[in-house]
């Protein structure tokens, strides 16, 4: 979102759009642009943050499902989607795309986008062709009702309490860091710093990673305060970059970026980028006065970013729909594109701009051949360095990627090149549209250029794109059966072997989507029509009922809640104030302690002790403390108290609840299936300060809420009430955990 006054953008809008100068009349880009069909698709890269973005703004889930082939054939690895949380209008007026940024709650689904059921759907068929689903979230404020300090009646009830506010007003002094992420931006601005919004935030945002996304982008991201550089020791320092992102699942394999835009005096750009990528909007202002000045040398540089921690872009929606951009014509934004997509280190963000209402796709500049053929050199030059030179009065600009590779833009008229290459000697012909052949002898490459055109070259002998496979799921532990389907990056065969053998085109042929029910390792090879082979792959996957479980550090008191089960083994792991004795054992029984015994304890490297049991099938509670021969820890007098069950467990937790830490509820019990919506009833020792807590739908059918025990707390007590104000309190005994002290 913006951050600044309406009446400045309309201003600064008006004013570029009266500046902006069309390129010179001669195009050498294809006329009609091409589209590009799945057959074509080149190799994406493996890691978000080194393919492009196709920002595919306002376009719905299912619509991007649509569209799927043909974005992967056109070479972008990741797909922005719009902001997915509830909206309080549900119009598709184009010219209503801002309420999309005033949401109502923390959960996906909208009318405008789709359902959950629709995006999980989306991130599962995205997975299928190597591509990553980014989602753009809101986290800064709510909707509001026309007055922007006051919350609109829309906005879910978990969060109309005024004390998850900052309730400061709206900012007004934008060179004022205090004001800038203490004050609105035009709805009421929540208050990051409180423990209860950071937890609502995590629930989202886990619920989206569970449905299969791979990335976000934080809108207003310069707006939430961090505690270093610019707000280390002030009185508004925060920990929600920490927290938040710090307990994302998965959260080594996201890909995270922040919307700061640049001011040079309070943005913190800085340090945000140790916590996430950041846009570089300095920079895309720079590229915008190359490309309309016809002075690419402008485009040097990155705006002061350091490249690989940036999202580079010719234009974004917010430029777009304040009109700053609208101005520049296709073959002006292609100009640009060729930049921002050719240098080094960075994720390039393509925007698609919208045709008509919300929910259907935009032009198709995206796939326009050139576009596509850009991408494809992005692709194939990741980790290659970059040289950049200007000539023709600047009106030319040559990147060179290491000696593979080199892209010129020439946005002057007909040309001769004659300049200094890292370029390996040889001759080379466009891979884009125009016509052209240039020549590279010692270091140096001549040639003519047409006016207006990008020319891509590549290496002599180096192939364009390589082959590459994957699979769906990654090997590992898994407690049920799993399916996997296997991929080619483009049109190929693949082959694999489940007995340990090296597969080859003798092998299996996949043919469709392989059931893994009991423990198995695939190898498997993709190979093409001209027999150019990828890697051999390797996923072992172990299907069993035990699942080894991994306690989290910092935790006096951690165990898989799930395995609390009658007649099952179970593990608790301990790392109180008895861990640093030689011995350690736990002392249990069950029912109020009957059969109680010690249970030797194993010192673990993560500094755990761990001992396992075998649950009896009488036992409807598990009572435990820890000794070391001489002293007990029995929770300040309250010993660790678990309810057991005979089925599935109804109610876990993750991890195991600990007095001040955050523990995430998942509900699985008789009104899970059928509710539209869940709420936590929740409180600590007996239910002292009982409160409510907002629960997500994940995309597995359970419902999830993440809450911070407060410190004396030794019990978390809970009960459950859906839609229809139906509970469920387990038979009025309400479901208990013990919490470590």
């Amino acid at each position: 979102m913006k951050n600044k006054k309406i009446s400045t953008l309309i201003s600064f809008g008006l004013f570029l759009a009266l500046t902006i100068s069309p390129l010179q009349n001669l195009n050498y880009f294809s006329s009609n642009p091409a589209v590009v069909h799945a057959a074509t698709t080149s190799s994406l890269p493996a890691s978000t943050k080194d393919g492009a973005i196709l920002h595919a703004f306002d376009w719905s889930f299912n619509t991007i499902k649509s569209e799927l082939p043909s974005i992967a054939a056109s070479g972008y690895k990741s797909i922005q989607v719009s902001p997915v949380q509830g909206t309080k209008d549900s119009s598709t007026d184009p010219t209503k795309w801002w309420l999309l940024y005033q949401p109502t709650n923390q959960a996906v689904g909208n009318a405008q986008l789709g359902s959950l059921s629709d995006f999980t759907s989306l991130c599962i068929t995205a997975k299928s062709y190597g591509i990553s689903i980014i989602v753009d979230v809101v986290m800064n404020h709510m909707a509001n009702n026309g007055n922007k300090d006051q919350l609109d009646p829309s906005v879910d009830s978990s969060f109309q309490n005024s004390s998850l506010y900052h309730n400061l007003g709206q900012c007004s002094n934008w060179s004022n860091r205090y004001d800038v992420t203490q004050k609105g931006i035009g709805m009421p601005d929540l208050n990051t710093q409180t423990t209860e919004v950071q937890n609502k935030a995590i629930t989202f945002l886990n619920q989206c990673v569970d449905a299969g996304a791979s990335g976000f982008r934080f809108d207003a991201a310069k707006h939430i305060e961090t505690n270093i550089g610019l707000d280390a020791g002030q009185s508004w320092s925060g920990n929600y970059w920490t927290n938040v992102l710090g307990n994302l699942h998965n959260k080594s394999n996201i890909f995270v970026y922040g919307e700061i835009l640049q001011d040079g005096t309070v943005d913190n750009i800085a340090n945000y980028e140790t916590f996430m990528n950041v846009t570089a909007s300095s920079y895309g202002g720079s590229v915008r006065s190359a490309i309309t000045s016809n002075d690419l040398s402008k485009a040097g540089g990155m705006g002061g970013l350091n490249s690989t921690k940036s999202v580079d872009f010719v234009e974004t929606h917010d430029t777009y729909e304040d009109g700053s951009t609208r101005g520049l014509t296709d073959l002006q934004r292609k100009i640009g594109w060729a930049i921002v997509d050719s240098r080094a280190g960075t994720t390039p963000l393509f925007f698609d701009r919208p045709t008509s209402s919300i929910g259907l796709k935009g032009e198709s500049l995206w796939k326009d051949a050139d576009v596509v053929a850009l991408n494809q050199f992005h692709n194939a030059m990741i980790g290659q360095t970059e040289y950049l030179r200007w000539t023709n009065n600047n009106q030319t600009m040559l990147i060179d990627r290491g000696t593979t590779g080199t892209v010129l833009v020439n946005s002057g008229s007909n040309t001769s090149v004659n300049s200094p290459t890292n370029l390996a000697n040889g001759t080379y012909t466009n891979k884009a549209a125009a016509s052209c052949t240039l020549t590279v002898s010692n270091g140096t490459i001549s040639g003519s250029i047409p006016a207006n055109s990008v020319i891509i070259l590549y290496n002599a002998g180096t192939p364009t794109t390589t082959l590459t496979a994957s699979a769906n799921i990654i090997g590992g532990n898994y407690t049920s059966a799993q399916s996997v389907i296997l991929t080619p990056s483009k049109t190929a065969d693949i082959y694999y072997t489940t007995d340990g053998s090296t597969p080859n085109s003798s092998s299996t042929k996949y043919t469709g989507a392989i059931n893994v029910s009991s423990s198995l390792t695939i190898k498997y090879i993709a190979i093409d029509s001209l027999g150019v082979s990828s890697p051999v792959y390797t996923e072992a996957y172990v299907i069993s009922a035990s699942t080894a479980y991994t306690p989290n550090s910092g935790y006096k008191v951690d165990y898989d809640s799930s395995k609390l089960l009658q007649g099952k083994s179970f593990t608790v792991y301990y790392n109180g104030s008895l861990a640093n004795s030689s011995s350690v054992s736990m002392h249990w029984g069950y029912n109020g302690w009957v059969g109680a015994s010690n249970a030797t304890m194993t010192k673990r490297s993560d500094g755990f002790w761990a001992a396992t049991i075998t649950i009896p099938t009488t036992a409807t509670k598990l009572d435990f403390d820890f000794t070391d021969g001489s002293s007990y820890d029995n929770n300040s007098s309250n010993d660790w108290h678990l309810q057991v069950w005979s089925g599935s467990v109804p109610v876990q937790v993750s991890p195991a609840p600990v007095a001040t830490k955050s523990v995430t509820v998942y509900y699985n019990g008789t009104l899970a299936a059928s509710a539209t919506s869940m709420t936590l009833h929740w409180g600590y020792n007996n239910f002292t300060s009982p409160k409510d807590a907002t629960m997500t739908k994940q995309a597995n059918g359970t419902w999830a809420a993440t809450i911070t025990m407060p410190s004396g707390s030794y019990m978390l007590n809970m009960a459950f009430n859906n839609n229809a104000s139906t509970w469920d309190s387990n038979n009025s005994v309400n479901y208990n955990y013990s919490s470590a002290q």
